[in-house]
């Protein structure tokens, strides 16, 4: 191998290739040569991306077709997509084995792989018009939920000194298009399936990145990991929130005089909800952080999911470069230029709309009780 060469990333390769089948796709002018400008490779080493390699796993435009055929079917998972949304079901409690059944699907696959597939069973909401089901187990478990915080936090200005924190996670599409990658709940109703822009491919990169919110407050936005691939889950460690969070964020807010209550998401393991010995748990002891979990799977009870436009969804600027007579329609997906889209898109989330959000908390909460668990619109 010659001195000084290096692999070209793969990410790039597969940044190159998904590019050029885009563009094809849309009948739109290719030149081959500013692709790879773009990206950073060769002229060689673009050519030789386009290659059909061995492992296409992170080429958004292709899938899969080797190996043995997946246990559970795309009809399958539909099957027991349209029970979970079915408001009949909604007072039986399920397992993955029952809901298998209720579906009439004969697989012989086990629970933990009916679980990768589906996600969550606690709960579903429609990204597009907001239409929402709840399972039994998670409608008494955040009825308890509501009636607990209501004891503590009964008025509006009882949950003005709440921040309400946790990991964001951004996809980037080819077609220019970003989105909060969904939580295992969040997906389309069978009615918003059908139409024409329910659909998503898969994320090109991923940003990560952590944030709080609260009543006229709104932290920076702490990055936490780089050039996320598209497939990555971008999920702290406990000991990456201890340091990059809780001693980078949340210990300079303590030396200040404002008294705050940090609310975490309790369906994050980083955060040490799963357990009352840990160092999370240890290093908000001995700090005399005062903090407070919030309701597992129920997004409707947290700000950070409360906040976006419709659908969670945004579209990028165009990059628009010219080569001879021809233009060239790109994007940069360098780190820097990502995390500035992300950072854009935070600093757009209104004061007044956070604040109106958190004054409503009791309110929420009472509605949650009086309505048994259901899920309650914003």
């Amino acid at each position: 191998m010659p001195t000084g060469y290096k692999h070209t990333d793969a990410s790039k390769k597969a940044m190159v290739r998904g590019t050029i089948s885009y563009l094809e796709s849309q009948g739109l002018p290719i030149n081959k040569s500013a692709i790879f400008r773009h990206f950073g490779v060769t002229r060689s080493q673009g050519y030789s991306a386009m290659v059909v390699p061995a492992s296409q796993r992170n080429d958004p435009s292709w899938e899969e077709t080797r190996g043995r055929p997946a246990k559970l079917s795309a009809e399958d998972q539909e099957k027991m997509e349209r029970i979970l949304w079915d408001p009949r079901y909604e007072a039986m409690s399920l397992n993955w084995t029952t809901l298998a059944s209720e579906a009439g699907i004969a697989s012989s696959c086990n629970a933990r792989t009916i679980h990768r597939a589906m996600g969550t069973l606690g709960y579903r909401i429609c990204r597009r018009c907001g239409r929402s089901s709840v399972g039994l187990k998670s409608k008494e478990k955040r009825v308890e939920y509501a009636r607990r915080m209501l004891e503590r936090r009964s008025q509006p200005q009882d949950w003005r000194t709440v921040r309400f924190s946790g990991e964001l996670h951004f996809g980037f599409g080819l077609d220019g298009q970003v989105r909060i990658v969904p939580k295992p709940g969040e997906t389309h109703c069978a009615t918003c399936k059908e139409s024409g822009d329910a659909s998503w491919g898969r994320d090109v990169k991923r940003v990560h990145a952590w944030g709080a919110l609260g009543y006229g407050f709104k932290s920076e936005l702490v990055f936490y990991e780089d050039g996320g691939a598209g497939n990555s889950s971008g999920v702290l460690s406990m000991d990456e929130y201890k340091t990059k969070i809780l001693d980078g964020v949340v210990k300079p807010w303590l030396a200040e005089e404002t008294v705050f209550v940090l609310e975490e998401d309790a369906d994050s393991f980083a955060h040490g909800s799963a357990s009352k010995v840990n160092t999370v748990q240890a290093w908000k002891a001995v700090h005399g952080l005062d903090t407070q979990f919030c309701c597992s799977e129920s997004p409707d009870l947290n700000l950070l999911d409360s906040v976006w436009p419709p659908r969670k969804q945004w579209m990028r600027e165009e990059e628009v470069s010219r080569e001879g007579e021809q233009q060239q329609q790109t994007y940069n997906w360098d780190d820097g230029t990502l995390q500035r889209v992300v950072q854009e898109v935070w600093e757009a989330v209104e004061m007044e709309r956070v604040n109106l959000w958190v004054d409503f908390m009791p309110a929420r909460l009472k509605e949650v009780v009086d309505g048994k668990g259901k899920m309650v619109a914003w």
